[in-house]
Formats: C-alpha cells, sequence, structure tokens
C-alpha cells in the first residue's frame, strides 16, 4: 500500500503533511514526496528545524531561500523548478553537515500561494530525533506549521525493549517523564510506545511541560516504521489495536529505500453493522428472533460481528426493535459498550434504509464499515475477520464470491464511499455500489453454504436439518 492513499491524501486538494517524532521521518518524507510525484503531483519537501544536508540531496532539486528576510521565497523561481522536475526541496541554506529548514510562517504562506503554483503536496519534516529510533518531544520541538493537514507520530519498532536510556532512546528524560517511568533500564514496551505516539500530540495549545499539540483540523495518523520481521509485525499490530481502542488511526509500515510497499496495514476505528431491520414477511414471524444452536439469530450474528476484529458493533433495528433489543441485552452488557442499537424509522423503505441509517450513525473517526445481514447463521466470524484483513492491506472495498460472482453481503467499505451508501435506495443496499466499482472489490472465495440465509419457513428447516 503506498504512503499517500493510506494517509488518504485527496486528489484535488492540497495536504500539507508534518512529520515528527524518530524512526524514519526523512525516509518517510522523500518516499511521500516520491509517491505523489509519480502521481502527477506537484511536490515541496522542507523542514522546520533542521536536515542532514546529506538527506536533503535526495531531493531532485532545491532551493535555497531568504526565509528570514522580506524577500523570503522567490516564487518564480520555485515555479520553474516544479515545472522542471515535479519535487523541489526548500530550505534557508544547503550547507555543513546539518541544512536550516524554514520557519513555520514561511511554510503557512508557501501553503497559501499552493494552488497559484499547482502544488498539491508540501511535505514537512518537524523535528530531529538524531537517528535514535523512539524520542519525545521538548518545548521547542517540534515545530508544526499552522497549515499542517496530517500530522504523522513515526517511531521506530526497532527501539521496542531497548532501555529508555542514552544511547538508545533521544530525550529519554522526558520519555521518562511522560510515561511516568523513573528507572532508566526499564526497557521500552509496546504500551509505552502507544502512548509516546499520541499523547503529546492532542489537539490545543501547547503546555507547561512541554508538549506540543496539533493544529486544529489536522488529521493525526501514527506511523509504526521498521516492521520487516514477524515479531515486529506482531508488536506493531498489538500497538496499532490499543491506538485504535483510543479512536486513532496508525500504519505499520517499513518506508526504507528498500522495501517495495511503504505500509504493510492500516488501523483505525471501524464499524461491523448487523442488519436487523426487517419485518420478514416471507418467513411469518420475526427471523430475528428465531434461535440458531441456543440464541437468537440477531445475538449470533452480532456475537460475529464483534468478533470480526471492529472496534465496534451497530445491530440496525426497526420492525421488532423491542423484541431485538431485548434479545441483544445479556450480549450488550458483556460486549461492555461495543454494542449498540440504531433504530431505522425508514424500515419498510427495505435494506437501503438501514443502510443510510447506519451511515449517519457512524462515528466522525470511523475508517471502514462492513455490513453483514442477520439472517445467514452459518456466517463464521472468521471469514469476517479475512474481509478486515484485505481492509487492512489497503483494499478500500471487500466481499464474498461464490464461483467467481461476488456477492452482495457481508462486505466492507472504505470511508471515501460512505457519502455514495448514504444514497443508496431499494432492497440491496451495497450491492449496486460494488457492481459500480467492482474491478476495486478484493473478492474472498467462499462455500455457498456459508452464505445461505433463512427468507422462509422452508428455508429455516432445511438449515436447522442441515445443522443436526
Amino acid at each position: 500500500m503506498q504512503l499517500h492513499h493510506a494517509l488518504r491524501l485527496p486528489a484535488d486538494a492540497l495536504s500539507v503533511v508534518t512529520l515528527v517524532g524518530a524512526g524514519g521521518k526523512t525516509s518517510a518524507l522523500f518516499r511521500l514526496a516520491e509517491e505523489a510525484r509519480a502521481a502527477g503531483r506537484r511536490v515541496v519537501t522542507t523542514t522546520t528545524t533542521r536536515i542532514f544536508t546529506s538527506q536533503a540531496m535526495q531531493a531532485p532539486v532545491r532551493l535555497v531561500v531568504d526565509a528570514h528576510g522580506k524577500g523570503a521565497i522567490d516564487w518564480a523561481a520555485l515555479e520553474a523548478e516544479l515545472a522542471r522536475h515535479g519535487h523541489c526541496l526548500v530550505a534557508a541554506s544547503l550547507s555543513g553537515v546539518k541544512s536550516e529548514g524554514l520557519p513555520p510562517a514561511t511554510v503557512d504562506a508557501l501553503a497559501a500561494r499552493a494552488g497559484e503554483l499547482g502544488i498539491g503536496l508540501i511535505a514537512v519534516e518537524g523535528d530531529g530525533s538524531r537517528r535514535r529510533p523512539v524520542k519525545a518531544p521538548a518545548p521547542h520541538e517540534p515545530v508544526i506549521p499552522d497549515c499542517t493537514t496530517h500530522l504523522v507520530p513515526v517511531a521506530g519498532l526497532d527501539g521496542l525493549g531497548l532501555p529508555l536510556d542514552e544511547p538508545y532512546i533521544h530525550r529519554p528524560e522526558r520519555v521518562r517523564a511522560l510515561l511516568a517511568e523513573t528507572d532508566a533500564s526499564t526497557r521500552l514496551t509496546p504500551r509505552m510506545l502507544a502512548r509516546l505516539l499520541v499523547e503529546p500530540y492532542a489537539p490545543g495549545e501547547g503546555t507547561a511541560d512541554g508538549s506540543t499539540r496539533r493544529p486544529p483540523g489536522a488529521r493525526l495518523v501514527a506511523l509504526l516504521n521498521k516492521a520487516e520481521d514477524a515479531p515486529r509485525l506482531a508488536a506493531a499490530r498489538q500497538i496499532a489495536h490499543r491506538l485504535m481502542q483510543q479512536h486513532q488511526p496508525a500504519l505499520i509500515g517499513a518506508v526504507g529505500p528498500q522495501s517495495r510497499t511503504a505500509v504493510r496495514e492500516r488501523w483505525g476505528p471501524a464499524a461491523a453493522i448487523v442488519l436487523a431491520a426487517g419485518e420478514s414477511r416471507r418467513m411469518g414471524q420475526p427471523k430475528q428472533l428465531l434461535r440458531w444452536q441456543g440464541e437468537p439469530l440477531v445475538t449470533r450474528a452480532a456475537r460475529s460481528a464483534l468478533e470480526s476484529g471492529a472496534s465496534e458493533t451497530f445491530v440496525i433495528t426497526g420492525a421488532v426493535s423491542e423484541q431485538v433489543e431485548a434479545a441483544l441485552e445479556p450480549l450488550r452488557r458483556e460486549a461492555g459498550g461495543r454494542l449498540r442499537t440504531v433504530f431505522n424509522p425508514a424500515w419498510q423503505d427495505g435494506q437501503a434504509g438501514s443502510v443510510r441509517a447506519a451511515v449517519e450513525a457512524l462515528p466522525a473517526a470511523c475508517e471502514a464499515a462492513l455490513f453483514l445481514p442477520v439472517d445467514q447463521p452459518r456466517l463464521p466470524a472468521a471469514l469476517l475477520r479475512r474481509l478486515w484483513q484485505n481492509w487492512r492491506a489497503g483494499n478500500d472495498l471487500a466481499a464474498v464470491a461464490v464461483d467467481g460472482a461476488i456477492r452482495g453481503a457481508p462486505a466492507l467499505f472504505d470511508r471515501r464511499f460512505f457519502g455514495q451508501l448514504s444514497q443508496v435506495q431499494g432492497d440491496r443496499g451495497g450491492g449496486a455500489l460494488l457492481r459500480q466499482h467492482v474491478a476495486e472489490v478484493s473478492a474472498i472465495e467462499t462455500p455457498v453454504e456459508w452464505l445461505t440465509d433463512v427468507d422462509s419457513p422452508e428455508d429455516w428447516r432445511a438449515a436447522l436439518e442441515g445443522s443436526s
């Protein structure tokens, strides 16, 4: 998965990505710039502190500006370099071991002129780390421009297991203070690293302890870098799962120049949605309440959704909402806040009405949604987990297929499709959207019996006979 895709950088608007932290910021900076340039976008890279001059040479062309004087950026020169090369690094100096970057106000001025210059991406390195894998902010850095749209704290997974001390950690005393750890021999754990990645960058003003906050409106996406082997990938998943529970997205990557894939997995708050609002006319009784292996179908579907790997589950109710609510109550208590019900007042409109109600109820931070019907009793949670794995690997649409033919449920939609889902009509939910974007669908071949639904008494009798 490419870094710009995982960060959700819009194709038709300026993105200002500020990378902070340690463990591969500069590699991520230039990887992101190259991706954007290859996609036909004009890119400016810079730093608001200092960058190793040898690293600055990775840019195809560099422009030195009088960032502290009245002239600041020579706009005509910058436009000419971008027209020739597509990517230009801008700095206040390019001499010595380390080169000086731009004041944040100059980056803000650059962002204000981006439309005139056709710039689609400004990538900023916001602090230094002395090439250590992990660090904590100081009162003077990171320096984050107000125009930042995406703030990306970076940490190297090679820092896990190391003592919270020199020479392993940059500013170890500040790391220990943030973690409330007094012993320098304490070793960095995944839980600690999760805290270091997000706690210093909550929105708002800087605090007395030197924490640096992100600008209002800037999206925070942590990058767990150097996931180059199985143990590091496993640790990164622990951290990403913890952040997901805190409603924070995270990327697991390996952004070095030798890696083929910049991002191995994306994680974030996501929802599984059980569609259970219908009146079951063909069945003659509420099929949500039919008991399969000792529990109502709606409870079984909700339990599978909770076990799928989603951060929370929504059950859309309608025709028999009170009875469904009562059936779900034991599982709701067991789920500890991860299970919610949403009443669909337009349940008579068919499945599309429930899809619209679900999308409207999703939290603003939700990254993706998995829809499943209430009436597929053989649907295993393991299949739902595979759909989530496909999304984490970078697929924005994932669905099941039988003999190569894509089925409409269960199916998973990235948040970039939420707007279209909120407009669906009829009784087919998101199926039409899958057909419209069939080339993008990652299909999982599935045994047909797993997807058998029950719409009539005959279906139910056959299902019960087949389960005995």
